[in-house]
């Protein structure tokens, strides 16, 4: 989910609108953790050991499974490749208060 400036949630908004601030940080119905997408599709994913075990790390530390957390990223991406072709800039800020759109979830 995406929060509003200040920390709260925007209730202006809805799930998957860019240009709201609210965002599901799944960014789609078909990237769903809840298991309610009516199609899975399987990949075999090779990586790096190095990969691999970022892949574990991140899992482990967030609680998700690798699964969810490469969800996630994928709803991250997609937000960051979106904003930038509005022209936006993605980064890292200090405080929420000068976010137009912040991720949570992890």
């Amino acid at each position: 989910m995406v929060m509003a400036k200040g920390g709260r949630e925007d209730p202006g908004t809805q799930k998957g609108n860019s240009m709201g601030n609210k965002h599901e940080a799944t960014m789609s119905d078909s990237l769903s953790f809840t298991g309610t997408a009516t199609a899975r599709v399987v990949r075999n994913l090779a990586m790096t050991p190095e990969a691999d075990e970022f892949l574990a790390d991140l899992a482990q530390r967030t609680g998700l499974s690798e699964g969810d957390v490469l969800r996630l990223a994928l709803g991250m991406f997609k937000t960051a490749v979106d904003a930038k072709q509005k022209g936006k800039h993605v980064g890292v800020a200090s405080t929420p208060d000068v976010l137009d759109i912040e991720l949570v979830g992890f």
